[in-house]
């Protein structure tokens, strides 16, 4: 049956910790939310989802130990990943370098926490990378993605380190992204030569039902209307 979801967002441009609430209804049918206490919201989305519609829970696929092993082996013996992968949407005028385009264009957010461990003359450094994705149809309707960019953020490592932190992150972060595209295009490539009428991303795991909360920031899914 086709879906009726709502979302509430606590940041304007649909950015941030989020509420919905979704009703499946008869097609052709009658369907509405009623939530009067959706508390301090900004910016808010309702989209009628058709049946035909399939999903994927963009975390729990990336979060899979061959690309995990990938991002480790990639951060090499002088950096840890601390936590597992986040996979989020950020509108365009948000991305962390400089994108001509609409400027509340959707794109994908993949990141992960890192710790770095210096000598003793040098604070530890604990920071985030991201890898910024975009997902597309091509002409035919097949699916198609590329990584579009990079960035990271830490805090320590000084007095005296944060040249050589710096130095280093600045070498393996793009340096991943080779591996990064062959990942992507393998798993895209497992829907082989199927077409497509519309690609979109959904807050959290993308639930047809029920009400509850997620993080748009850090958990999206993949929409695909099959033709």
């Amino acid at each position: 049956m086709p879906t009726l979801s709502n979302y509430w967002f606590q940041e304007t441009d649909f950015r941030g910790n989020t509420t919905y609430a979704s009703v499946q209804h008869p097609a052709g049918g009658w369907a509405w939310v009623n939530w009067s206490d959706i508390g301090d919201k900004h910016s808010t989305l309702c989209w009628e989802r058709e049946d035909r519609e399939v999903t994927y829970d963009l975390v729990s696929l990336l979060n899979n130990p061959v690309v995990l092993n990938l991002i480790d082996n990639n951060l090499g013996s002088s950096a840890n990943r601390t936590s597992a992968l986040r996979v989020g949407w950020v509108p365009r005028k948000y991305l962390p370098y400089s994108s001509s385009g609409g400027p509340l264009d959707l794109f994908l957010r993949m990141s992960f926490d890192f710790h770095i461990s210096t000598p003793w003359y040098c604070s530890d450094a604990n920071g985030h990378i991201d890898y910024i994705l975009v997902c597309y149809l091509d002409g035919s309707g097949k699916l198609n993605g590329y990584v579009d960019g990079w960035a990271y953020h830490y805090d320590g490592g000084g007095p005296f380190c944060t040249g050589a932190i710096s130095s280093g992150l600045n070498s393996a972060v793009p340096g991943a992204i080779g591996t990064l595209q062959q990942q992507l295009t393998a798993f895209l490539g497992l829907l082989g030569k199927q077409q497509f009428d519309m690609l979109y991303y959904l807050p959290g795991s993308a639930q047809k039902s029920g009400t509850g909360g997620t993080n748009v920031d850090n958990s999206v899914s993949l929409a695909l209307l099959p033709r």
